[in-house]
């Protein structure tokens, strides 16, 4: 068989052409869309034609493959999928932290931290106010300059928050705006999947296509996370967030539906499911609107409230400048609209549990054994001075050795003792040292001479100011001196036989309503009765003569029993433990030992998520916090005595039960109807139930009180005078005068007690938390932004690397595809000439 012909050659060269004219336009539509955002470079895939198997002349019996030139088989994508799927997802993250850089810092402008119009700035101009009214109690300007501040910074505080609602109302509207691009974007995919699928049914590439869902895909992923897969037709299924909204050329687009509650904010759904998205811009305004935006929100919330309810419940307790019990809040309470849908917030007890009788003072405790106190030794030899706070002085003297039961005995011994001591059993087999008495211990002054016997006892002291005369300087010159306490005036004969014991008659004699004069120790003591309060400031000597002077009076400081501590067992009438349990935890109470205000600290210690206090006149109060969304949420159980006494509740009928610790005193499952029902003796102050991912709404309630702003007069300043009671319930109080300014010196102290933040924060620094936490907050993010920025920067340059044109490359391509050209168009040429040599020039020899 002979070769394979010219023609064969001529179709190969022409092959080579064809080949080389369709690479040079793969190369020229490349330098065309170099520029092209989303282009992907496509390189043409040249394979070889199938040769053709034949024998030859001189090779008869071995057939060769003969090479039949060149085609263009397909013309690929350059693209590294890979690399798509990691870009989309740093793009996700991208495109969260900057739109969460960008509204954090907005908020921070708001805020305006720091700064002369900053939230801080204004709250200590409202303190600065106060102390202002320290200051100058008489000074209306003042106050009128309190009420003022506080009226600015309620309109500060409520701007700022309106701000920040306003913003997350701009982002609401943006999702619905996001959502539409989203759904025009489905569309665009849907129809490049119709025609993909065309396309491959034809056996043909899509690259345009292709590269044009891409670029879709890739906007998508900045909005939402994304995730994809394809099918055999060559089409994507695609699912933002957890839910399918592209299936070939069926879309389900997203739909935005309003809230059933709060303020309506759009939630995204497909079809009837809520789609949740976990990255991406729209994740990042989602979780600003509902968590962010309103967390801040929520912390302004929780500051109005707690500032209005404290401020209030102290400003109560005092007497304006008229020295009228005013009762009266200084900033309105965030009451519930509907009891329906409230909670409780705050309990306060109705009883002002305060000066009442003290009946026991409490020693050395939790010993173990009795001998443990009885056996207490005195080091030095001593003496306590008692005095009844009327007439009547007795003086227990101890010797060094003596024992704790030996004062116990002495006291025993002595007639005139209103009082004993005694060693007695307490808790779990423990003993303790305890002083008691019929009477009302309050009226009564120990000093302790030797100035350590109370604290070998383990009884708590304070320092007293006495006037004290010494025997030794008792050496008046005679003659007639005119003597007065309090106004009132004797006149005193002193002769050589006048003693110090005589002075001390004259003055129980003339001045016993005011002093109780005692001769002890070689030294008259001069005791203001319990009428001046144990007081030295309330006594005024008169001396014309100068009969004081000459025996030098003077003051001495001694250690005396600390009988104003009003501990639960004089409250309660109890010593026995009991328990108090909050939930799970259970706290085991010692009477004995705590006062209300040790109580609230032992309760609050827990960290139970409710908060117990105290206001200036020992009203209990309890309150929910912001972790248990300032809702009393948990159960409390307790002694019904206890909470009867503090003015909770009413006292049952039956008493064989006011200790049992199982009595559920409040159960956060009952209606709002039934607590307010349960609490009517109380004082109840019921809040609006918390929405989800919706603020608590407290700051649009707060205000000044209209009364208070109308007559700045009506500011409380006077703590007042408290009677004694004897039921520990102080109904009875009067004013001090406008001197007296305990109340603003309580509010001011205000702002260091820690009771924000679940307990753990004061005012002060729950103000500086916010800005701290929203610079950390905005750091975090800027930093985030920029780490995945850098991320993202890298992958899309190492992704443009492998998808992106080179104009050098292809300038290249096209000089390798135009030499492949020429030199197949040479060889056409060759083949020519060699056809035109057969057929012209062949059989002619011999014409």
């Amino acid at each position: 068989m002979p070769d394979i012909n010219l023609y064969g050659a001529l179709n190969t060269g022409l092959l080579g052409i064809y080949t080389s004219k369709l690479a040079m336009n793969v190369v020229a539509h490349n330098i065309a869309n170099a520029n092209t955002p989303g282009f992907s470079r496509q390189a043409p895939i040249i394979k070889t034609m199938p040769p053709i198997p034949v024998s030859t002349l001189t090779q008869p019996s071995l057939p060769l493959q003969i090479g039949t030139g060149s085609q263009v088989k397909d013309i690929k994508r350059i693209r590294d999928e890979f690399l798509d799927i990691q870009y989309r997802q740093v793009n996700n993250k991208y495109n969260y932290w900057d739109a969460v850089t960008s509204n954090l810092h907005f908020v921070e402008q708001l805020f305006a931290e720091p700064g002369d119009s900053g939230l801080r700035y204004l709250f200590d101009s409202l303190w600065s106010g106060m102390e202002e009214i320290i200051t100058d109690p008489t000074n209306s300007a003042a106050k009128r300059e309190l009420v003022s501040r506080a009226e600015e910074f309620v309109q500060n505080i409520k701007d700022l928050y309106n701000r920040l609602e306003q913003l997350r109302e701009d982002l609401d509207n943006e999702i619905e705006q996001r959502v539409k691009q989203i759904n025009a974007m489905l569309e665009r995919l849907s129809d490049i999947n119709s025609k993909v699928r065309l396309s491959v049914a034809l056996r043909t590439t899509p690259n345009d296509l292709l590269d044009e869902r891409d670029r879709i895909l890739d906007e998508i992923s900045k909005l939402a996370d994304i995730s994809y897969t394809k099918d055999a037709s060559g089409q994507i299924n695609l699912r933002i967030g957890d839910q399918i909204v592209l299936t070939g050329s069926d879309v389900n687009k997203l739909r935005v539906l309003d809230r059933p509650y709060g303020k309506g904010f759009k939630e995204i759904f497909v079809g009837n499911s809520k789609v949740d998205i976990y990255n991406g811009r729209l994740r990042a305004i989602l979780d600003l609107r509902d968590k962010t935006i309103v967390k801040y929100m929520n912390r302004l919330d929780e500051f109005a409230l707690y500032l209005s309810d404290k401020f209030n419940l102290i400003h109560r307790d005092g007497f304006n400048s008229d020295g009228s019990v005013t009762g009266l809040r200084f900033f309105t309470e965030p009451e519930a609209d509907d009891i329906n849908n409230a909670v409780l917030f705050r309990l306060a007890g109705s009883k002002r549990v305060e000066s009442g009788p003290i009946n026991n003072i409490v020693g050395m405790s939790n010993r173990a054994k009795v001998a443990d106190i009885s056996t207490k030794t005195f080091i030095d030899e001593g003496s306590i001075v008692f005095f009844d706070g009327n007439s009547q002085t007795i003086a227990i003297n101890v010797n060094a050795g003596d024992t704790v039961q030996d004062f116990i005995n002495y006291v025993s011994a002595d007639p005139g003792a209103w009082f004993s001591y005694s060693i007695e059993t307490h808790g779990n087999g423990e003993y303790l040292l305890k002083m008691t008495s019929s009477d009302n211990l309050r009226n009564t002054l120990a000093l302790d001479f030797n100035g350590n016997m109370f604290e070998t006892m383990g009884f708590d002291t304070k320092d007293v100011d006495i006037f004290v005369i010494n025997a030794n300087d008792f050496n008046p010159q005679t003659g007639t001196y005119t003597i007065g306490i309090n106004g009132n005036t004797i006149n005193v004969n002193v002769t050589d036989s006048y003693t110090i014991n005589d002075l001390a008659n004259d003055i129980n004699t003339n001045f016993g309503s005011d002093v109780n004069a005692f001769v002890h120790g070689g030294k008259l003591l001069i005791i203001p009765t319990s009428k001046n309060n144990f007081n030295y400031k309330e006594i005024s000597f008169q001396d014309s003569d100068g009969l004081f002077t000459q025996v030098n009076l003077h003051t001495e400081t001694y250690k005396a029993l600390d009988t104003n501590k009003e501990t639960l067992e004089n409250i309660l009438g109890r010593s026995d433990t009991f328990k108090i349990t909050i939930g799970a935890t259970e706290i085991e109470i010692d009477p004995t030992q705590l006062t209300l205000k040790d109580l609230v600290k032992q309760l609050n210690d827990v960290g139970t998520g409710i908060l117990f206090d105290l206001t200036p006149h020992n009203k209990l109060v309890i309150r929910g916090t912001e972790s248990m969304n300032f809702k009393i949420g948990k159960v409390i159980k307790g002694p019904e005595a206890f909470f009867a006494a503090m003015g909770f509740i009413d006292p049952d009928s039956d008493p064989t039960n006011d200790w049992d610790d199982g009595y559920v005193f409040l159960d956060p499952f009952q209606s709002p109807e039934e607590q307010r029902e349960k609490y009517a003796k109380a004082d109840t102050l019921f809040v609006d139930e918390i929405l989800p991912n919706e603020p608590y709404r407290f700051v649009e309630k707060f205000s000044v009180n209209s009364t208070v702003k109308a007559n700045p007069e009506t500011v409380a300043v006077d703590f007042g005078k408290v009677e004694p009671n004897t039921t520990w319930d102080a109904k009875v109080f009067s004013p001090t005068g406008q001197a007296n300014t305990t109340i603003m010196e309580i509010l001011s102290q205000m702002r260091n007690d820690k009771i924000l933040g679940s307990g753990k924060e004061s005012f002060a620094e729950f103000l500086g938390g916010i800005v701290a936490e929203m610079g950390v907050e905005g750091e975090t993010a800027t930093k985030m932004k920029d780490n995945t920025d850098i991320l993202m920067k890298e992958i899309n340059g190492e992704r443009e690397r492998v998808k992106g044109v080179s104009l050098d490359e292809e300038m290249a391509n096209m000089i390798k595809f135009q030499h492949a050209f020429n030199a197949s168009a040479r060889v056409m040429t060759a083949v020519d000439e060699m056809i035109g040599r057969v057929i012209d020039r062949l059989g002619v020899v011999g014409r």
